[in-house]
């Protein structure tokens, strides 16, 4: 009753050294006992940060340790795909950053091998965990705001990070891929999963990759949708979902800091209180309860293909302007 899941780290990312790391010591059923890096610098620190972890010098010695039981995957976005499978053929569970994959082809066949092999597999969007998302559910099975007719997502930031793996398009990089993704999310939310019916989409590239993009989506229930993404402008997070009967504006929705979300309705307007929610060590906590009592987490697979079967129209829609 009292095991904690073993956890493995496949890369000393900076997500990992700064969240996912102190998520899993917080968590209560789950502990760090190894971690990769192929850089002595990097294992250095990573031993510094986890004292008594195994320090392994690379991601395959940590998949062939018997004692690791789920592995967190924080690798470049085109590295997803590739040490996903390899970790499900270990015999590991894996919880992988967003994006899952690279497109909804490479999803489905990590689903495949998470099945074949018998192991969970999930998408990381820790907001998903969040007091936030759990209030914004709520008010949307509610139906106080009748038939969905819009929604409008934003998630943008400045980078400033020289030489960052996200200018680089060979390993997956752009703002769509780090930060589309979550107002793709959040309309999957909304929708259930639909397909819209139609996407256009427009967006300024630099170094190969997508720096500033702004989605359209239509949907048959009349639903349209507008997302936006970035980060080559000043930061900007914010969310709206409008119905017949009413509107939810959502500040940061994609945070964990507590908190209000407004919903305007024709009796007038009334603030919601959100609690402030540590996102990434409940995430962790779920995933690792779900592997003990060997139940599915909280987001499944089905849901993370539609995202990337929406992240695909998208791709399709954007074209690169030569200047």
């Amino acid at each position: 009753m009292n095991h904690q899941i073993r956890w493995g780290i496949l890369g000393y990312a900076r997500i990992a050294r700064l969240q996912v790391i102190p998520a899993i010591q917080a968590a209560g059923n789950a502990c760090v006992h190894a971690l990769a890096s192929r850089g002595a610098e990097k294992q250095a620190e990573a031993a510094g940060q986890v004292p008594g972890a195994v320090i392994h010098g690379d991601y395959q010695a940590l998949l062939d340790d018997a004692s690791v039981e789920a592995v967190y995957i924080p690798l470049p976005n085109a590295l997803h795909y590739e040490w996903t499978i390899r970790a499900l053929e270990a015999g590991k569970h894996v919880l992988c950053e967003k994006p899952l994959a690279l497109d909804a082809a490479q999803a489905r066949e990590m689903q495949a091998a998470a099945q074949r092999h018998d192991r969970l597999l999930m998408e990381a969007f820790m907001y998903r965990y969040s007091d936030r998302t759990r209030q914004v559910r709520t008010v949307l099975d509610s139906g106080v705001l009748g038939e969905i007719r819009h929604v409008n997502a934003s998630f943008r930031f400045l980078l400033d990070r020289p030489g960052t793996i996200k200018m680089q398009p060979g390993l997956g990089g752009g703002a769509l891929y780090d930060v589309g993704v979550y107002p793709v999310n959040l309309l999957g939310l909304v929708t259930g999963g639909a397909l819209p019916d139609a996407v256009h989409a427009e967006a300024e590239f630099d170094s190969g990759v997508d720096v500033n993009a702004s989605v359209l989506l239509r949907y048959g229930s009349g639903l349209l949708a507008t997302l936006h993404c970035g980060f080559n402008a000043f930061g900007q997070m914010g969310a709206e979902i409008v119905g017949t009967r009413g509107r939810l504006s959502i500040p940061d929705p994609f945070l964990g800091e507590a908190g209000e979300i407004t919903l305007h309705t024709a009796q007038g307007s009334r603030a919601i209180t959100v609690t402030a929610t540590e996102r990434y060590a409940a995430q962790i906590r779920d995933f690792s309860a779900a592997v003990l009592q060997g139940r599915s987490p909280l987001l499944t697979l089905d849901e993370s293909i539609r995202n990337h079967e929406v992240l695909d129209l998208i791709r399709a829609s954007l074209k690169p302007r030569t200047p």
